[in-house]
């Protein structure tokens, strides 16, 4: 009798030792939690000016096309750093006279609102928690500021559960230009050793894969996929939960 192919594929996948993902989009809700935020400082801007928020959202968005998210945060600066720059941008585009105490005030409410938003995906809390029950690791790669990714890890109650955190920022490299080889160099990791998952195909799944780690796409728009090792996707982290935990 033919072996159930998603059997096999469970089996594997309970064989790693190193369980890695991204952070944003992948472990929590980044961007309803990110765009929340920004809508905030949007709608204080226009009470204080008349500016529509239309476009003020319409500036933002081509402000982070060409400033810190272009080079997926490898120049070093802290999260601070980064949103002062950016809400000092928006400001300066629609001629709206400004200070570094206006500038601090938006970043403050940014970063109020951002807190009150975060949530986890359905999930993630779980899958940790069996990672670590299993006598595995648990590593974070992702792209963005060290500070400011381990912060939303402790606001999300994961921080405990996470052995390593690395980030474009910390390593000064991103995940298309070389983040993935670096990090198994520097932490002796071998690639066969290693699950990865995110929810990007070209900026998570596919890097990893060329280093030959076994990368599964996060992908909640459609169904779980564990018959190709090339195109392994699942559309829950309890998936992933229920694959380890399987006998």
């Amino acid at each position: 009798m033919d072996r159930n192919p998603t059997e096999s594929y469970t089996t594997h996948l309970s064989t790693k030792t190193w369980y890695a993902f991204d952070l944003d989009d992948t472990l929590h809700e980044f961007r309803n939690a990110s765009t929340t935020a920004s809508t905030a400082v949007f709608q204080t801007i226009h009470q204080e000016t008349g500016v529509s928020i239309g476009a003020l959202k319409t500036t933002y968005r081509d402000i982070l096309a060409r400033t810190a998210d272009v080079s997926a945060f490898t120049d070093g600066k802290t999260s601070l750093e980064y949103r002062r720059d950016r809400f000092s941008r928006l400001l300066h585009r629609h001629v709206i006279p400004s200070s570094d105490e206006k500038v601090d005030s938006l970043v403050r409410i940014y970063q109020t609102r951002l807190k009150e938003a975060l949530r986890l995906k359905p999930g993630a809390f779980q899958l940790l928690q069996t990672i670590k029950r299993l006598g595995k690791y648990v590593l974070v790669i992702t792209e963005g500021p060290q500070d400011s990714q381990e912060w939303t890890l402790n606001e999300l109650g994961l921080l405990p559960y996470v052995d390593l955190l690395v980030t474009s920022n910390g390593m000064g490299v991103s995940k298309v230009d070389g983040l993935f080889p670096l990090v198994l160099r520097r932490f002796a990791i071998s690639a066969q050793d290693m699950l990865y998952m995110g929810d990007n195909e070209s900026r998570d799944v596919l890097p990893a894969r060329e280093v030959g780690i076994l990368a599964v796409l996060y992908d909640q728009s459609g169904p779980s996929q564990l018959h190709d090792p090339l195109d392994l996707r699942v559309n829950s982290l309890t998936t992933l939960s229920l694959m380890l935990e399987s006998p």
